[in-house]
């Protein structure tokens, strides 16, 4: 029996995969050191599913017997516009003592001048305010016109004066400490409410923000409001964020030891042998996410079609298809056309052979090298070489005459060991033509999400692979679609492209992988957008 894997945040320590116990400590004491020098944000900064929300889970865990320390747990995720300006600013001041928020309902209703009757049943109904009813009465009072705004961050600066008690110059009692996760998924809109909650009316002692984050990503967020491109959104959140702690991909001994326990959870271990945990760190970029939506993909297929577990060693050819499909997918589309000869995974392999030995071939003309060459070159419609002496230009123009009658995609990684050792593995139990006839007969249902290419991204693809890359303007749109497809592997990086300046040639910051141009090729993508 298969399991799918969920995508929860880690808070224990027995559960930690990633490693991040000790950085999670480590953060945790610097914030306990540091409470009395409130207010001050500390980011954790990492792409997409690199683990930002289980080290702040880890964090918070480490800080829940501090004594003087509260914490509060804000999704920007589920906020919306204006609204997430309010509800952060009500969450944090829902944490505060419940005296302190009665105290200031009552003398803000006292500002506002409540009188005879009026002001008596305010004063009796005020005690029987739940922490909510009172949070709301504050806003609604502080929040009734611009005056009262503008008014705002010195009331909620008071509230937390009175609630940390300070006893004494810069002896601060107790701190709260908010930590936001999932702001770089946000629109645009929300991302500025939040930076605005934070820096104008959160500003205040007793304060503390850890905000998980891909400070590219906010970058561009606040890029408008900062009147700018990302440069500009750049300045602006080193004008909110104090310091930030870049979490590194996971070291390769532990994501092979997270792959083994993934497989052990979803019940793969036997499947997931050490030619399948040597590709998935490498290909995957070290992202445990994108290991667990592989190994999910495997286990949602493996349902989804009775045929695979029919088939002999059907688990197996399945995991092999999976990995294909996700981390070499010119290599599967071949496998899934009619059109690309009878079993590209022989005709690969034996190509890896031919290929090898063919700049300084055997000695032996009797050696079966000779036969596989003459075999092969044959059936491809050339000379067969001689097992004669001959200059090694002339044996590089041979191998170059053979890989014309090729796909292009066999050059590039006839030399990646664990590619090749992966078709092996279907190679050596003679079952490369049963999974090439299941994949004919049925494509994979479960798709991989590194290839979805936007109709923008594909365009910057064909214009670098047709030279039409000058006048490129900046925008922050323009520097996400260019991280896309940096990140799914489509184009690399020559220059940090934070950097960009206005106007720009394409070519000087980026290029095209060999991945990018099988992509259009296998499309047919022609040099103008759809």
């Amino acid at each position: 029996m298969y399991f799918l894997l969920n995508d929860q945040p880690v808070d224990e320590v027995d559960g930690d995969l990633l490693g991040v116990a000790d950085i999670a400590e480590g953060i945790a004491s610097v914030l306990v050191a540091s409470m009395r020098f409130s207010p001050f944000v500390l980011a954790v900064d990492a792409g997409w599913g690199m683990g930002k929300s289980t080290l702040l889970r880890q964090i918070e865990k480490r800080l829940a017997d501090e004594p003087k320390i509260v914490t509060l747990q804000f999704n920007a995720w589920t906020a919306e516009g204006e609204n997430a300006l309010e509800g952060l600013i009500k969450s944090v001041l829902e944490k505060l003592d419940p005296n302190v928020l009665r105290r200031w309902v009552r003398k803000l209703a006292r500002q506002q001048h409540l009188t005879g009757i009026a002001w008596l049943v305010f004063g009796v109904t005020a005690r029987f305010f739940g922490v909510t009813r009172m949070v709301d009465e504050l806003w609604n009072r502080m929040a009734v016109d611009a005056k009262s705004r503008n008014e705002l961050s010195n009331h909620i600066q008071d509230m937390l004066g009175d609630w940390i008690s300070t006893t004494g110059e810069g002896d601060r009692k107790q701190a709260l400490v908010v930590f936001i996760d999932d702001l770089d998924r946000c629109s645009d809109e929300v991302v500025v409410k939040v930076c605005e909650a934070v820096k104008l009316y959160l500003d205040a002692r007793g304060l503390i923000f850890v905000i998980a984050c891909d400070q590219s990503v906010l970058a561009r967020g606040v890029a408008s409001s900062a009147r700018g491109g990302t440069g500009e959104g750049r300045a602006y959140l080193e004008k909110i964020i104090q310091v930030a702690y870049r979490m590194p991909p996971p070291e390769e001994d532990l994501v092979r030891k997270l792959i083994h326990e993934y497989a052990r959870e979803s019940g793969t271990a036997d499947l997931i042998d050490d030619t399948v945990a040597g590709i998935l760190p490498e290909g995957t970029g070290r992202n445990p996410r994108r290991i667990k939506r592989i190994i999910n993909s495997f286990v949602l297929e493996y349902r989804l079609d009775p045929a695979w577990q029919k088939l002999r060693l059907g688990s197996m050819l399945l995991v092999t298809a999976i990995l294909l499909q996700h981390l070499y997918a010119p290599f599967y589309d071949l496998l899934t056309s009619e059109e690309a000869g009878e079993d590209p995974i022989v005709e690969f392999l034996e190509y890896v052979r031919v290929r090898t030995k063919l700049p300084d071939p055997p000695d032996n003309a009797e050696d079966p090298w000779w036969t596989l060459a003459k075999r092969f070159f044959t059936a491809h419609g050339l000379r067969a070489p001689e097992p004669s002496p001959i200059d090694t230009e002339k044996r590089s123009e041979q191998l170059k005459q053979l890989e014309s009658k090729l796909p292009e995609y066999f050059a590039d990684v006839a030399e990646n060991k664990a590619f090749v050792a992966l078709l092996k593995r279907v190679e050596d139990s003679d079952a490369s033509g049963r999974l090439r006839a299941q994949l004919l007969r049925r494509p994979l249902a479960t798709e991989s999400i590194q290839l979805v290419v936007t109709k923008n991204e594909r365009k910057h693809l064909e214009n670098l692979l047709a030279g039409s890359t000058s006048n490129y303007k900046r925008s922050g749109p323009l520097q996400t679609e260019l991280r896309n497809l940096r990140e799914i592997g489509l184009i690399t990086s020559k220059r940090y492209i934070g950097e960009m300046p206005k106007e720009f040639d394409l070519r000087d910051w980026v290029a095209l992988t060999d991945r990018g141009s099988d992509y259009l090729r296998r499309r047919g993508e022609s040099s103008t957008a759809d």
